[in-house]
C-alpha cells in the first residue's frame, strides 16, 4: 500500500554520500589545479556563475517557448528528434557561455591552466544544482516519509499531485547501489566540462584555431544525444559506459590542444 512507503536506510545513506561527492569533487578539483599549474579562483567561480545564468535560465526560457509551442508535440514524440534538439540547447548555450566568460576574461588569463580552473567551476555548480540538490530534497522527503507516511510529506509540502507520487514511489524503490550512478555520472560531466573548456580556451586565445568553439558545441551536443539516447534505449550501465568513453576521448584531445597552448606560451 503507499501509505506504507518506506525508504531504505541504505539508500538515504548513498544519497548523502553522492550530495556530499558533488561538492567535494569540484572543489577537489579546483584545489588540485590551483596547486599543480596556478590556475586561479576567480575563473573557477566565474564558471559557477556562467552555467546557471546560460544553462538554467536562458537555456530553460528557450525551452519553454520551443516545447510549449507549436513544435513541442514534434520534438518530444519522436526520440531521435529530442535527442539532437536537447543536445544542440545544451551544446550552443553552455559553449556560448563560456566563450563569452573566456572572451571577456582574457585579459585577466596567465595560461590555459585557467580554463581547468572555469571547467571545474562550471561542472561543478552544475553538479551541485543538479544533482547535489536532487539528493538532498531526496533526503527530506525520505526521512520525512519513513517519520510519518504519506501525510507527514503532505504536510511539508502540501497536496502530492501525480507527479509528485510518481516521484516518492521511484524514491522508494530505487535501490542503494543506483545512486552511485549519479556520482558516476557527474564525474564523467565534471571531465567534459573540463575538456570543453580547454577547447574554447584555445579558440578565443587564439584566432587560428577558432575552429575549436564549433567544434566544442558539436562535441557537446553529441555526447549529451548519446546519454538521452542510450538512457532511453539501455541500462545505466552501458549509458554511463558510453558517456565516460566518449568523455575520455574529448579528454584526451584537449589534453593535446592544452599541451599546444601552454608551449606557444612559455
Amino acid at each position: 500500500m503507499e501509505h506504507n512507503l518506506t525508504v531504505a536506510q541504505t539508500a538515504i545513506t548513498a544519497m548523502a554520500l553522492v550530495g556530499v561527492f558533488t561538492v567535494v569533487l569540484p572543489l577537489g578539483l579546483g584545489i588540485f589545479f590551483w596547486k599543480r599549474t596556478g590556475g586561479r579562483w576567480r575563473f573557477f567561480f566565474l564558471g559557477c556563475v556562467v552555467f546557471p545564468v546560460f544553462a538554467m535560465v536562458l537555456e530553460q526560457q528557450v525551452h519553454g517557448l520551443l516545447l510549449g509551442g507549436s513544435l513541442g508535440p514534434t520534438l518530444q514524440g519522436n526520440l531521435w528528434l529530442y535527442a539532437l534538439y536537447a543536445g544542440l540547447m545544451a551544446g550552443i548555450f553552455e559553449e556560448c557561455g563560456r566563450w563569452l566568460a573566456f572572451k571577456l576574461s582574457l585579459r585577466w588569463s596567465r595560461g590555459p591552466e585557467d580554463a581547468l580552473m572555469y571547467g571545474a567551476g562550471h561542472g561543478g555548480i552544475e553538479a551541485v544544482l543538479l544533482a547535489g540538490m536532487t539528493m538532498v530534497n531526496n533526503i527530506v522527503i525520505s526521512l520525512t516519509l519513513n517519520r510519518g507516511g504519506l501525510d507527514a510529506v503532505e504536510e511539508l509540502m502540501g497536496p502530492i499531485p501525480e507527479a509528485g507520487m510518481t516521484a516518492i514511489r521511484g524514491i522508494a524503490a530505487t535501490p542503494a547501489g543506483l545512486y552511485f550512478w549519479t556520482a558516476f555520472e557527474r564525474l564523467s560531466a565534471v571531465g567534459l566540462h573540463i575538456a570543453l573548456s580547454v577547447l574554447v580556451y584555445a579558440a578565443v586565445r587564439n584566432r587560428g584555431k577558432r575552429y575549436w568553439f564549433p567544434a566544442a558545441i558539436l562535441i557537446h551536443a553529441l555526447v549529451d544525444m548519446v546519454a538521452v539516447l542510450t538512457n532511453a534505449l539501455f541500462s545505466v550501465v552501458i549509458t554511463e559506459g558510453t558517456v565516460a568513453l566518449l568523455t575520455l576521448g574529448v579528454i584526451f584531445l584537449a589534453r593535446k590542444v592544452y599541451l599546444g597552448e601552454k608551449q606557444e606560451i612559455s
